[in-house]
């Protein structure tokens, strides 16, 4: 049919529509939708069960209509209160705070065998920045979960960090020692400042 037929089509289902519309709204009664089959024929044998039954649908009932009539409802008293004020205040700053540098909430009170990202982090990145000294029993003992499982998150994790070549640094800064910086500006936007017994222990400081 194409564009051109369906346009045709719709031109002729618009053809004249508000007169047709009026003349549907000023009818007496709208004409009731047709009974299923199924419906009709129940309906057939009620009323040849009972002729008295289509009078009585036909026909309005005085009585019931005037019972209707006298039916009232009235409220007394003032109006109650559906929804109670709660005694607990609502909180006035509704600003976001973040106890870690990755903008999410983290449980304060972690239980043996579970770690944070930001603790795991963090041995991820002693790990990298000395791995004789930060061992994966040092920092699977610092987080208490099992040596094997911290070797695996050290053998397939990282922390991410940036690569310059040597000539785009100054002769006097080598890779290892930026390498090294970066990884002290990740300890500080982590505030990781929490293990400075631990490192004393092991002698790093």
């Amino acid at each position: 049919m194409g564009v051109a037929g369906s346009h045709f089509t719709k031109r002729i289902r618009r053809f004249n529509v508000v007169e047709r519309t009026e003349r549907v709204i000023n009818k007496d009664k709208p004409i009731p939708a047709p009974l299923h089959k199924a419906d009709a024929e129940r309906l057939k044998q009620l009323l040849k069960d009972d002729p008295q039954l289509k009078e009585e649908l036909v026909n309005k009932n005085s009585t019931l209509g005037k019972n209707l009539h006298s039916v009232y409802v009235t409220s007394k008293g003032d109006l109650p209160n559906i929804y109670p004020q709660s005694k607990t205040k609502l909180p006035q700053n509704r600003a976001q705070e973040f106890n870690s540098a990755f903008t999410f909430q983290e449980p304060e009170v972690v239980p043996p065998g579970r770690y944070t990202l930001t603790q795991i982090t963090e041995c991820i990145a002693d790990h990298y920045k000395d791995k004789q000294i930060y061992t994966s029993q040092v920092l699977a003992d610092r987080v208490k979960i099992d040596k094997k499982l911290m070797d695996n998150i050290l053998k397939y994790y990282r922390v991410f960090d940036m690569y310059i070549p040597e000539k785009m640094v100054e002769k006097k800064t080598s890779p290892k020692l930026f390498l090294s910086n970066a990884i002290d500006k990740i300890r500080q936007s982590l505030e990781i400042d929490k293990y400075k017994e631990e490192r004393k222990q092991i002698g790093k400081d």
